[in-house]
């Protein structure tokens, strides 16, 4: 196993100095009623999104790699999971401790451990290894995940959360704003120019999130390291370490896949061509409104094109064939025109709103360009307030979780 370079090292020092100021993760789980919400939404995320239930985590051993102030180890060990726990910062090891007592689950802690994910060395092999929020805060998170994956038994589970390129290209903007106003007023206070330019970013992370503001202002803007990882080449890495892709949320998988199993299945598909995601990363790029907003208009396209078909084939007889029954050649065939005029103005309206919003996304990039010559906050600010897609709403997607399995 490759060592750990002088200046990944430097890097893992900036990033602890950074989270000992303010923990990126510490939540008031003390507060019974944010833990019940806390606790049906992650048990919403592994078993509705990741296809995960509650119950693959019983009796399991589990290790976390960079495991923070323990928020999602206590509910791992509440599904019945036995834990080990790496983690460099001291502050969120204590903070864990704390959380552990509180919660009578020490128990399911069999091991925690104060140090750098890449001087951990396992006494066995686990059934589950997770690292959330961590890869993308270290300088080489290729060799995190090896360091990862190889304590992982045959058939385990590796989870992953991390700031893919795509997701993360917007906030990544942000960091370059701030860069480029630090590198030409060194005296700038980066905390008061986070809240003047990015409130709704900040706002937002901070209602659904439960974090304070300075945790998110601490984590997303003054993280001296914070590499957006390829998806392409993470399933690459998956590959090279006989991790194969099980799933993901937001999903990754594209639209359309109808292999049968006698063939490659969507996993396999997207092992073997992982630029096929391609679209989906696009999505994540532009993401800005919910779902039931942005696809407002195909939800009730859609909803008249399913009354068209049942129509279709309820008029044709199609619905319900027996034989030596005659079926109705008029009405199948205007009907069937019905249905397939209506199905590609569908096409063409979701096409024309994704064309769309990439063009605004681009005329909004380079008016933020423009503006960011002034270095003039109140005037990069007012163009910001103006913005329709960038900056707005998720800002990308703030969070990716992957799920893969050891062959």
């Amino acid at each position: 196993m490759n060592k750990l370079s002088l200046k990944s090292k430097q890097i893992e020092n900036e990033v602890l100095r950074n989270y000992k100021i303010s923990s990126p993760s510490k939540l008031p789980l003390e507060s019974r009623k944010f833990f019940k919400n806390y606790f049906s939404r992650r048990e919403k995320l592994f078993h509705d999104c990741l296809k995960l239930p509650k119950e693959v985590f019983k009796n399991k051993r589990l290790l976390d790699f960079g495991s923070g102030t323990g928020e999602h180890d206590i509910l791992y060990a509440k599904w019945g999971s036995k834990l080990d726990l790496v983690e460099i910062n001291p502050i969120s090891v204590a903070q864990t401790k704390k959380y552990f007592k509180f919660f009578k689950l020490n128990k399911n802690l069999k091991r925690i451990e104060n140090k750098s994910i890449f001087d951990f060395r396992p006494k066995n092999k686990y059934d589950i290894v997770v690292s959330e929020g961590v890869l993308h805060h270290v300088n080489n998170p290729y060799l995190g995940l090896q360091y990862l994956t190889k304590n992982l038994k045959k058939g385990g589970f590796c989870i992953l959360q991390l700031a893919f390129d795509f997701s993360h290209f917007q906030r990544s903007l942000h960091r370059y704003i701030i860069n480029y106003l630090k590198n030409n007023n060194s005296n700038i206070n980066v905390e008061k120019i986070c809240y003047k330019l990015f409130s709704e970013t900040i706002n937002r992370a901070n209602k659904f999130g439960g974090r304070s503001k300075k945790q998110i202002v601490y984590d997303f803007y003054t993280n001296p390291k914070h590499k957006g990882i390829n998806l392409r080449k993470l399933l690459i890495w998956f590959k090279k370490n006989k991790i194969k892709y099980y799933s993901s949320y937001p999903s990754i998988e594209p639209e359309g896949l109808i292999n049968g199993i006698h063939q490659n299945v969507t996993n396999e598909i997207i092992m073997s061509f992982p630029s096929i995601s391609l679209f989906q990363s696009i999505n994540f790029l532009l993401a800005s409104a919910d779902d039931q907003v942005s696809l407002k208009k195909i939800i009730k396209l859609s909803s008249k094109n399913l009354k068209i078909w049942s129509n279709l084939m309820l008029k044709s007889k199609l619905d319900d064939i027996e034989n030596k029954k005659n079926i109705n050649k008029f009405n199948l065939k205007k009907n069937f025109n019905l249905y397939f005029k209506n199905l590609l103005n569908i096409y063409n309206v979701r096409n024309q709103s994704q064309i769309k919003k990439i063009k605004q996304f681009h005329k909004e990039f380079e008016i933020l360009n423009i503006s960011l010559k002034t270095q003039n906050i109140k005037k990069i600010n007012k163009s910001i307030k103006k913005f329709e897609i960038l900056f707005k709403g998720y800002n990308g997607v703030p969070s990716n979780y992957i799920v893969g399995y050891k062959i």
